[in-house]
């Protein structure tokens, strides 16, 4: 068996692809997400009736609405499709490597779906996948090489990220298994106040979380708004508004969106021996020979391919079989070549005209990785402009020289990104990403996996610009710059963008939407509107502060730490049958949030939290806010900061999230009300693969603390018999 595994290292080696810089890719036009053409309109539409075939993406019929009731279908398959290449040696036919992933509806991505405040969403999960499933075995082959607590990779359930639902019954309740073969009826109440803005959904089960992600089970969630603006009133003084109802033009045309779906789908080709002994997926073909848990670091580090399979040499379709190998490491989303895709497309490319203002909304879905967005003008280079004609070839290693010198991100070449929304909630003022220097470091909108962004842009004039997912400082790399998770090490483009024809805008752009978004909206009172101009947006904000907890109210802790192979919330790992906390509905509560040893992204169900500080450890070794008074950063801080950490945490002062990176020596306090819901959901580590191995707790909501059961059950309503006691009444 070992001499046929070398044997394949070298036939592998032969086909693995060099750069061959005079070759170019074909050209990806930019696809938004699946989804039923009016589903957002109010509209009577018949309701599916026939489940989508295995196989196949057929977003059509499985998403329909009447009147305030949206029905989905979601298949849960193993989907054959395929993914774009831009590699020109990609032995694939055209580029296209065929995959095989778990998926719903045998789509890229999943659809969108959109609803809208007061809408009951009910959505069918049809778990088709096989109940053959080797990871769900009492003893699983030795070559998955499962940690404890991962496996059932067929069993799966679902997440609406962001949504306050209840979390309860066939609600956003996480704690469900929806076996293979079998169907689920979720249905879910978004109510009638919850704000407008940019969600998503995703599998959830534990064990199978970052299988499932890492395969793209995962999809947007919209909430539409059509609240207007009205004045506050002593009874209604935050009368709610939506941020949907000044988005348009003078001539009250909504702006045009786009959906930006980043995912990091980590298929691998593998060599599948008959008769392999420890079982399937444990060879991995790579430019340098085969991965496996023998490897050494250059093997492990090369770039995946897909050969063709020839005599001798089986080569499976793009699967995310093996947790050890595909996603269980901070460096592999660097090493491996795949490529962060945009709604299931590789480096697509999108055309947009000069001056017009769109709403993007970026939705980071990885497991893992920070995604850098930057939005740069490219410079020609040469005789042929890659970035015009969208051919930049090779992996993400083999790019790099052309995209470091086509776009090129400097103060001149930056377009600022108008963040309206963080993680779904609009904010109380616009945050500008711009050209100026924080830090040392040019500004990203740093999107941790499970991060949402709402950006207003415009593009000045004609020409050709990279969407990027810049690379992070060296200091930035977990384990002091030697491994992966806070971006790439080499800045790779995410997408093409094409600027052509429109009405070409001179001057600041900050001023031009600010002054755009005045004159579209006459009829608002004057100080709202001239409010609107300058970023203000207060009106439209769900939250501005809250109160603090009630005298006396113990901090709460998240502290998340990996002592291998535990990996831990508060020095415990997951036990689905042990609530580790027992909080009281409409009550307020801070937490303390810390990580150990490298970075943790901290994430809770239900009810977002609003950040009210993070803090350093200074090089006196006190304790300080990163913050002045106002909320700006202090320089003196960011300038200290040789990580250049702080950077991410500017403009999220006393803003709402439901996730949240913790960086190392840094501590973030976050205040949070558990508003309306009871139930037990989950808090967790948004690195996805943490999150199975263990890094997870149990929260429970409960009507009152200090009753018997927390006002559960009935506790205590059996009286024991007392001498005197009147006798029982008969009926």
């Amino acid at each position: 068996m070992m001499k046929s595994i070398a044997r394949i290292g070298l036939v592998v080696a032969a086909l693995g692809p060099m750069h061959a810089a005079s070759a170019a890719p074909t050209p990806r036009a930019f696809e938004p997400p699946p989804s039923l053409p009016g589903q957002n309109e109010v509209v009577q539409l018949e309701a599916a009736t026939v489940a989508p075939p295995s196989g196949g993406c057929r977003p059509q019929g499985s998403i329909s609405r009447r009147g305030a009731i949206v029905s989905v279908v979601l298949n849960f398959v193993r989907g054959r499709f395929f993914i774009n290449n831009p590699d020109p040696t990609d032995p694939q036919p055209d580029g296209m490597d065929p995959v095989e992933l778990r998926s719903y509806g045998g789509c890229k991505s999943g659809p969108a779906i959109v609803v809208k405040p007061g809408d009951t969403l009910r959505v069918d999960l049809i778990n088709q996948l096989q109940k053959d499933d080797p990871s769900c075995l009492p003893n699983p082959p030795s070559g998955l090489g499962l940690p404890d607590l991962v496996g059932c990779f067929n069993t799966t359930n679902l997440h609406t990220h962001g949504l306050h639902v209840s979390p309860a019954g066939n609600g956003d309740n996480v704690l469900l298994n929806i076996a293979p073969q079998t169907k689920f009826p979720y249905e879910i109440n978004v109510p009638a106040d919850h704000p407008s803005g940019t969600f998503w959904y995703h599998a959830h089960r534990h064990g199978s979380t970052a299988v499932q992600v890492a395969s793209g089970a995962s999809g947007v969630l919209i909430v539409k708004g059509d609240r207007p603006y009205t004045p506050p009133t002593p009874q209604n003084p935050k009368p709610i508004a939506d941020i949907d109802t000044v988005l348009h033009g003078v001539n009250g045309a909504p702006m045009k969106e786009q959906i930006f779906l980043f995912q990091q789908i980590a298929y691998a080709c593998f060599a599948n021996q008959p008769g392999q002994a420890g079982g399937p997926w444990q060879q991995i073909y790579t430019t340098k020979g085969l991965y496996n848990v023998n490897s050494s670091a250059d093997v492990a580090n090369a770039p995946w391919i897909c050969p063709l399979a020839s005599p001798g040499n089986p080569v499976s379709p793009g699967v995310v079989e093996n947790f050890g190998l595909q996603l269980d490491s901070a460096t592999i989303w660097d090493t491996n070549g795949r490529f962060t895709s945009v709604n299931g497309i590789v480096q697509p490319t999108l055309t947009v005209p000069a001056g017009e203002i769109q709403r993007w909304r970026f939705v980071h879905a990885g497991i893992h990785d920070t995604v850098n967005v930057q939005i740069v003008r490219a410079t020609p280079v040469g005789a042929t402009n890659l970035i015009a004609t969208s051919a930049l070839s090779g992996n993400r290693q083999q790019q790099q020289t052309d995209l470091l010198a086509a776009c090129n991100a400097s103060p001149d070449t930056l377009i600022p990104q108008f963040e309206i929304a963080s993680d779904g909630l609009t904010r109380t003022r616009v945050r500008t990403v711009h050209a100026s220097q924080v830090g040392g470091v040019l500004e990203s909108n740093y999107m941790q996996p499970g991060y949402r962004s709402d950006v207003l842009v415009v593009f000045p004039s004609d020409g050709d610009y990279c969407l990027l997912n810049q690379a992070a400082p060296p200091a930035e790399r977990v384990s002091n710059g030697n491994g992966g998770g806070q971006g790439p090490s080499t800045p790779q483009l995410l997408a093409y963008i094409h600027v052509r024809g429109g009405q070409p805008v001179s001057g600041d752009l900050q001023a031009y939407v600010g002054t755009t978004l005045y004159d579209a909206n006459p009829t608002l009172p004057e100080p709202v509107r001239a409010g609107l101009r300058a970023g203000d947006l207060r009106p439209w904000a769900p939250f501005e502060m809250l109160a603090p907890p009630a005298v006396g109210s113990q901090e709460q802790q998240a502290d998340f730490a990996i002592n291998f192979p535990a990996f831990t919330v508060n020095g415990k790992s997951y036990d689905p049958d042990v609530v580790n906390f027992t909080r009281e509905v409409n009550t307020t509560d801070d937490w303390l949030l810390t990580a150990q040893g490298e970075p943790h992204i901290f994430h809770i169900h239900v009810n977002p939290f609003q950040i009210i500080d993070v803090t350093i450890t200074n090089a006196t070794g006190q304790r300080v806010s990163i913050y002045n008074p106002d909320g700006t950063c202090r320089p003196d801080i960011v300038q200290s900061d040789k990580q250049q950490l702080a950077n991410q945490y500017c403009g999220m002062w006393h803003t709402f999230r439901d996730t949240i990176i913790v960086e190392n020596n840094y501590q973030i306090r976050v205040r949070t009300h558990y508003d309306r819901y009871i139930g037990e959901y989950v808090l967790h580590c948004h690195i996805l693969d943490h999150e199975d191995a263990g890094m997870m707790a149990n929260i429970a909501i409960v009507p009152d603390l200090n009753a018997p059961g927390g006002g559960l059950k009935m506790t205590g309503m059996r009286h024991s018999k007392a001498a005197g006691q009147p006798a029982p009444h008969k009926h």
